[in-house]
């Protein structure tokens, strides 16, 4: 495991990671800003690079969410359990290659990436059981659209459980990493 573990480590870390906004619609024609991400722990170390979203692109995101939201808010508590453990077998699967990620990104231990992973499919795991024991024959009215904003310290684990109970209860979600 260690041996597996060891190279999907080294693999991430020759890879040009990139973040920009994932949009319904097609993006806005202003100018985005792009800034470069170092490892905290090495400064040296250029993790990648992320692409800003423009107020074009934040009206956009908002308006998507708005419809999205009447779409998902009619859609079964089961079935978004559903989703949401599917996504938790997604961040599973990933964990090798998310491992590296945080640890550059972050300046985590690999021990303390292990929880940050493990604890976002927790959450993921535990909003979907939430969803099917609590939501399926009750009276409960979604918000509408959410905004999740992550910490800088747990970029993923309570990110995700943001994204995941605002989901859970029917809401659409504009997710800011």
């Amino acid at each position: 495991q260690l041996e597996l573990l060891t190279t999907a480590l080294q693999a991430s870390a020759t890879r040009a990671w990139r973040a920009e906004p994932l949009l319904a619609a097609a993006p806005a024609a202003e100018k985005r800003t792009s800034l470069e991400v170092c490892n905290p722990a090495d400064r040296r170390d250029r993790v990648g690079t992320v692409v800003e979203a423009n107020a074009a692109d934040v009206d956009a995101a908002m308006a998507a969410a708005a419809e999205g939201a009447r779409r998902w808010s009619r859609v079964s508590a089961p079935e978004r359990a559903a989703v949401l453990e599917r996504a938790a077998d997604a961040l599973e699967s990933q964990m090798p290659s998310l491992l590296g990620l945080i640890v550059r990104e972050a300046g985590k231990t690999c021990a303390n990436s292990v929880g940050e992973v493990r604890e976002a499919v927790d959450f993921l795991r535990y909003y979907a059981a939430q969803a099917r024991a609590e939501l399926v024959e009750s009276d409960h009215a979604p918000l509408g659209p959410v905004v999740c904003i992550s910490p800088w310290n747990f970029p993923l684990a309570i990110f995700t459980g943001q994204v995941a109970a605002a989901l859970a209860a029917g809401n659409s979600v504009l997710a800011k990493p």
